[in-house]
């Protein structure tokens, strides 16, 4: 630390002179300041007042447009359409891998030829009707590393089936070349089902058939051993057997097959989840199956309309059970059919009729323990091409559509 009282010491000329630093106000440079101090007028000190230079310490701000709310609205509207246009693309592949309404009718056989890729593969099952796009086939079959299959006769494929659908069929491979196809259809009575088997194996009579299911050597998880009437609980499906199988081994695959099915559905739990028996379940199913039209909707709501007019006591009114109960499959009913006092006359009697009156599929059994909600109670077919019905609470409205249904020929 140095004295006060010392002499100052000489500066040396090498080094820069101290300058005091000089502090200026943003925007205003020293000689304004200056003036305000001096007291100058304000009207000279605006005229002396410098242009700014380009060291002075000022922001330039550009002047304010509209251009950037503009480019927002643009990129907003292009993000828009992007989106619509993604979503659109994701639709429209997922209706080719599944397309809606469900599996329709069987396909009498796709047969594979030795060698062939998979990309004619697809081919063949869009032309039979199996999928809708035999190049998104490839691209989906690709993508989850499926294939390749075998050569050979498929009979297993549905129309309007699911790529995935589609692919099961091809990896459970074709049938052997020395197996004999039964085919019995969904809907099918259990008369015309053992028919179908004899025609495939005329070896074994209708009658040694019928005799087989009554003697007890077919045995069902779900139908009561005190009902001896087999209808409904046989699946209709399609099945290869050896050309030596026998009647019981024909008859037992069916019925293992149905009460698989059942159980995969929940029936086990049926009282559980619906109130009702499964054997009754299985009745509802059947007339779901014999009533319903192409939507794929319809087998739920024919199941709600069913189980809404149960409970308010109704009689059902199905004109499938009826017919049934007459020994028929179609056909008009006159007054003397209506008047007939048979268990199956659903016009007459309230409640379910005594057995299924069919073989129903999977679809129906579904409809039948898992129906949709719905106050609906009426409903009447409204166009046949394709069958397609209309649904409704209100009597009135059902009396409107059956009338203009009338009038327009359809039934």
């Amino acid at each position: 630390m140095s004295d006060p009282q010392d002499p100052p010491r000489p500066r040396d000329p090498s080094q820069p002179e101290d300058v005091p630093p000089v502090r200026r106000r943003r925007g205003i440079d020293a000689s304004a300041s200056e003036g305000v101090r001096s007291g100058e007028p304000e009207a000279s000190r605006r005229q002396r007042r410098p242009a700014p230079r380009p060291d002075d310490d000022y922001v330039q701000l550009p002047r304010a447009t509209r251009g950037g709310p503009r480019l927002l609205a643009v990129f907003g509207i292009v993000v828009v359409v992007v989106g619509v246009g993604v979503l659109s693309l994701v639709f429209w592949a997922t209706r080719q891998i599944s397309p809606s309404g469900g599996q329709g009718a069987e396909v009498a056989e796709v047969v594979v030829p030795s060698g062939s890729s998979t990309d004619a593969i697809g081919e063949l099952l869009a032309e039979a009707g199996v999928i809708t796009n035999a190049r998104m086939f490839r691209w989906y079959t690709s993508w989850k590393s499926a294939g390749p299959w075998d050569a050979g006769r498929y009979l297993s494929f549905k129309e309007n089936s699911s790529f995935d659908e589609a692919i099961a069929v091809l990896d459970d491979g074709p049938v052997p070349l020395d197996a004999v196809t039964v085919r019995i259809a969904e809907g099918r009575r259990l008369v015309d089902a053992v028919t179908d088997i004899n025609a495939a194996f005329p070896n074994l009579s209708v009658g040694e058939l019928q005799a087989t299911l009554a003697s007890g050597a077919v045995t069902s998880k779900y139908k009561p051993a005190d009902i001896p009437n087999w209808e409904g609980f046989l699946f209709p499906d399609t099945y290869e057997f050896l050309d030596d199988a026998t009647a019981q081994e024909i008859l037992q695959t069916m019925a293992t097959k149905m009460d698989a099915v059942l159980d995969e559905l929940g029936y086990d739990r049926a009282e559980a989840l619906q109130g009702r028996s499964a054997y009754e379940l299985v009745t509802i199913a059947s007339l779901i199956e014999r009533e319903t039209g192409q939507p794929a909707d319809e087998r739920g709501q024919i199941a709600r309309v069913i189980m809404n007019r149960l409970d308010a006591g109704e009689p059902l009114g199905i004109d499938a059970a009826n017919l049934y109960g007459l020994g028929r499959t179609s056909g008009t009913l006159t007054k003397s059919d209506l008047d007939v006092d048979s268990p199956y006359n659903v016009r007459k009697f309230k409640g379910l009729p005594p057995t299924p009156i069919c073989l129903p599929g999977r679809a129906s059994l579904e409809a039948a323990i898992d129906p949709p909600a719905g106050s609906w109670r009426y409903y009447v077919l409204t166009t046949k091409d394709p069958p397609t019905h209309f649904f409704t609470d209100s009597y009135k409205e059902f009396q409107k559509a059956k009338a203009d249904a009338q009038s327009r020929g359809v039934f």
